[in-house]
């Protein structure tokens, strides 16, 4: 006689018991700027506002926007960190509208508080303030509550700023940035319009932070003979 098959209940709590598959964690939100492009007049009407110096602003924002594009494979940001770069290079001097002395922080305060930026959307103006405060001095830290990827790019973005602030130091707008490449362990940017012998201590000291946080010294050559290089900086 064929024994009796054995009952359900035991097989479904052993099969209660055996170990289910986790789920995969859900993916970290991407934490990127939306499209801020169309924001600059209100920045420029701030800049405008506090009389800054229009012309020096604007050679900034230039040269940041290029270096930008130039060093994609250094930094590792995408196309929409550009512009809240380029606002911050047009507003990092606003606070001399306060006092020269230690107006990078002034001017970090004024993009935060400016009614003319209330649009601005709130966690990307607290970005540009920070880059444009950071143009100088002591570097203040993004607060630990940001995402790593924003912490990452407001040191990136403060990096290239300051660069490009140097290469305008005489407010003279004759600065053209020619090649920026990667060679020998460190970045080499050519560079037409100025005289590097004279400006290169405050070069350096203005490249400084760019090499601490890429862990690339800068060096600044003058431009070839025969203009723009193959491969160059768009102007």
């Amino acid at each position: 006689m064929a024994e009796p098959d054995a009952p359900a209940a035991p097989r479904r709590r052993a099969l209660a018991r055996a170990p289910r598959a986790s789920a995969p964690p859900p993916a970290a939100p991407v934490d990127r700027p939306p499209d801020l492009q169309p924001l600059r007049g209100r920045v420029e009407a701030v800049g405008e506002k506090y009389g800054y110096d229009a012309a020096h602003a604007a050679q900034v924002a230039s040269l940041a926007g290029q270096l930008f594009r130039a060093l994609a494979t250094v930094h590792g940001l995408g196309p929409e960190w550009q512009a809240p770069l380029e606002h911050a290079a047009l507003l990092h001097d606003i606070g001399y509208f306060v006092h020269a002395k230690r107006h990078h922080r002034h001017s970090r305060y004024l993009i935060r508080r400016d009614a003319l930026l209330d649009d601005y959307p709130r966690p990307w103006r607290e970005l540009v303030a920070l880059v444009a405060g950071n143009h100088r001095r002591r570097p203040r830290p993004a607060p630990r509550s940001w995402s790593r990827e924003r912490r990452g790019a407001a040191a990136a973005l403060a990096a290239i700023l300051r660069v490009a602030d140097g290469l305008d130091y005489g407010h003279d707008g004759a600065a053209r940035l020619l090649t920026a490449r990667v060679r020998r362990g460190g970045l080499e940017l050519a560079v037409a319009g100025l005289r590097l012998p004279a400006l290169q201590r405050v070069l350096r000291k203005k490249a400084a932070l760019f090499a601490r946080t890429f862990a690339l010294p800068v060096t600044f050559v003058p431009a070839p003979a025969g203009g723009l290089a193959a491969g160059a900086p768009e102007p």
